[in-house]
């Protein structure tokens, strides 16, 4: 979803809606028989979606609806799962946490720790403070995803790598010669311009580098070597970088629409790499394949702990995913 790529959204708006769970169903205490339901009213899906706006300036789909509500919920059940592990008892972090809030809220700088943790747990900022959620979700995510954790051996290991091996390569490169003919002396007929240089480049071949003399001046020099797609998408846009690496060596490739004006292009080599020997990056493959065992055991708890969790959700687009 869009908003995954705002870290900043995260903390703000997945902890807003959790602060307001936990203050109108506190986790029932371990091994009661009926614990809260976990809440999630219209009121807190329209704040959530006010957040996700205000932070990246973009409406909530009802994807990214869902997607938030179910962050929620999982921080929500992960907290309480903490808590009922007693995750949260003789924790130095949450401790001192709490001690120097309960400084700033009795204004007593000079307080004995133990009874400045004492009042902080009488108020039930151990269950309320939204930093103290936060330091339980990470320890009971680390916990989970730890659990049962084992070494793997290299027969597992090598076929794990070959599922993945593309993506250990190293990045497609070119190197190229471009002509550019530039929109402000060209106008609106840059592009007829390449065209008709581009035929005549077809039909009598020109060395690339005097080709390139026949174009206008561009910030970068005509000839690039050894470039990646970022390095070209930076410089000519993602369309025209898509372009030139689905190309083909030795050929006129254009005319090819910039911010700036149209490019030809001649493709002088492309380099794709194989994927290097399972030797050279066995580290790297032994830690994605820890990550990946990871994750599932975390998902693993997170379905276990939905299934046994009273949800309960005012938003059609949650109850829709669900098929409810």
């Amino acid at each position: 979803m869009r908003f995954a790529r705002v870290p900043l959204f995260h903390f703000l708006a997945g902890g807003a809606v959790l602060f307001w769970i936990v203050h109108r169903a506190v986790p029932a205490a371990t091994g009661a028989a009926s614990p809260a339901p976990v809440v999630v009213t219209a009121d807190d899906v329209a704040q959530l979606r006010a957040a996700y706006t205000q932070e990246t300036g973009l409406l909530a789909t009802p994807a990214d609806e869902v997607a938030l509500i179910d962050k929620a919920l999982d921080e929500e059940l992960l907290f309480r799962e903490a808590v009922a592990r007693g995750l949260d008892r003789n924790d130095r972090s949450v401790r001192n946490w709490l001690i120097e809030q309960m400084r700033v809220l009795a204004d007593d700088p000079n307080g004995v720790d133990d009874d400045l943790y004492t009042r902080a747990q009488s108020l039930d900022l151990d269950r309320k403070d939204l930093v103290v959620r936060r330091i339980l979700v990470q320890k009971m995510r680390l916990l989970a995803s730890r659990a049962g954790e084992q070494e793997v051996g290299d027969d597992e290991l090598r076929a794990f790598y070959a599922q993945h091996q593309d993506e250990y390569r190293l990045p497609q490169r070119v190197s190229m010669w471009h002509v550019f003919l530039a929109s402000q002396r060209h106008g609106g007929t840059a592009t007829d311009a390449a065209e008709r240089l581009l035929a005549e480049l077809r039909s009598r071949p020109l060395d690339p580098a005097a080709a390139a003399r026949r174009g206008d001046p561009f910030p970068l020099p005509p000839h690039l070597t050894g470039q990646s797609r970022p390095q070209l998408e930076k410089v000519f846009g993602a369309s025209v970088a898509d372009a030139i690496l689905r190309g083909q060596a030795q050929t006129w490739l254009g005319p090819l629409a910039s911010p700036y004006g149209a490019h030809l292009v001649w493709i002088e080599a492309l380099e794709t790499s194989a994927p290097p020997p399972f030797e050279s990056v066995r580290g790297q493959v032994l830690e994605r394949w820890h990550e990946q065992r990871r994750a599932e055991r975390l998902a693993q708890l997170i379905r276990e702990l939905r299934a046994r969790a009273l949800l309960r959700v005012d938003s059609a687009a949650w109850r829709d995913r669900r098929g409810a």
